[in-house]
């Protein structure tokens, strides 16, 4: 069946480039459904079969405790999420929108690669607690942000 839009002289078929649009939404839609139930799985997963006290967010990392099996499937979809994702979701969008991501990925990796030494330097100087990996994956996930937001309002 083919889609059609509504005008004043009756409906009428969609053009191509109306239809691509409209299939690149529905995809793009599927995409972010399946990131977002990814990493609800991922987080569902951590808590619920912890069988530790360990905590993900305030870095007590010697005390989570996964089952084997758990850990490696975690392991996997963690790959998949940030990995694959992302390079498949590189396809999906038009060359603007690439470069901007590309200018948000970069803006993530160069924070990291700056901002843990920093915060190294600081902690032996007695002025910031230890680095830890959430802080370091906070570091990249705002720095991403702030980088999309610059790429989105200045390219």
């Amino acid at each position: 069946m083919m889609e059609s839009i509504m005008t004043d002289k009756g409906p009428r078929p969609l053009g191509p480039g109306e239809a691509r649009t409209r299939q690149r939404r529905r995809n793009q839609a599927i995409y972010i459904g399946v990131a977002a139930l990814a990493g609800g799985v991922i987080g569902f997963a951590t808590g619920f079969f912890d069988q530790g006290d360990g905590n993900l967010f305030a870095g007590d990392w010697e005390d989570l405790k996964l089952p084997p099996a758990m850990a490696l499937g975690i392991a996997a979809l963690l790959l998949a999420v940030f990995v694959a994702l992302p390079i498949y979701g590189f396809r999906m969008i038009d060359d603007y929108k690439r470069e901007q991501n590309l200018v948000a990925f970069s803006g993530g990796c160069i924070a990291v690669v700056a901002g843990f030494p920093i915060w190294a330097a600081l902690h032996a100087g007695g002025f910031v607690p230890a680095p830890h990996a959430f802080g370091i994956f906070a570091i990249a996930y705002v720095s991403t942000i702030i980088s999309y937001g610059y790429a989105r309002w200045r390219l």
